[in-house]
């Protein structure tokens, strides 16, 4: 059994390899990356050789479980949606499988981002003036309006800049140290989510157009 100085991690590690019978278990996210706050996750990946996908959720000592259990064949094809595992940590495995994972992760980073065409970006200016003036509605709808127009500005600040997302961590701190005056913004509409002066401010900086 892989003993670790961490008794949650122990906790995963035994119910991956004795539960869901994992050959490869990988800690990604924060925690991974030696950046633990006090609300981190323990994001841990179990990988087994046939099965179903899984997630398991839960909560151990204050802290919150958020373990993936994948069947090889889910994992043959890799996309975007797995680039938060690139700075993971092998917490055991049984051969090279987690070893070979990473390095196939790694080298897919490495290609070259694929542009998205330009009426795509033109659409998606239509689409945040749109947001934003159903955002000016009081009742519930304008409401959630807001929230999804907050969600959908972190992702799009990239989107409209032709750059890969690689979640939300990593996306604020490149936006604070290459565009403080935009990651400013951004900080204020979200501390603030009912003034929509802020929000109009954050968007017409991530969109790259004056909204009204």
């Amino acid at each position: 059994m892989t003993k670790l100085n961490d008794p949650i991690l122990n906790s995963i590690v035994r119910t991956l390899k004795l539960k869901y019978r994992c050959h490869t278990i990988i800690l990604y996210g924060s925690r991974a990356r030696g950046l633990t706050t006090p609300t981190s996750d323990y994001d841990v990946v179990g990988i087994r050789r046939t099965g179903e996908k899984t997630r398991i959720a839960k909560k151990q000592r204050g802290f919150y479980w958020d373990v993936f259990v994948y069947p090889e064949k889910d994992l043959r094809k890799l996309g975007d949606q797995h680039f938060s595992w690139k700075n993971a940590r092998i917490l055991y495995e049984k051969g090279r499988y987690g070893q070979n994972l990473l390095k196939r992760i790694h080298k897919l980073l490495k290609k070259p981002y694929k542009p998205q065409p330009q009426y795509e970006i033109d659409i998606t200016r239509v689409w945040a003036q749109k947001e934003l003036d159903r955002c000016r509605m009081t009742d519930i709808q304008g409401l959630y309006r807001r929230a999804e127009f907050h969600n959908a500005l972190i992702e799009h600040y990239y989107f409209m800049r032709q750059k890969r997302f690689l979640g939300p961590k990593e996306a604020f701190a490149w936006i604070e140290e290459n565009d403080p005056k935009t990651y400013k913004s951004l900080q204020r509409t979200l501390k603030y989510p009912t003034n929509l002066s802020f929000l109009k401010a954050a968007a017409s900086k991530v969109y790259k157009v004056t909204l009204k």
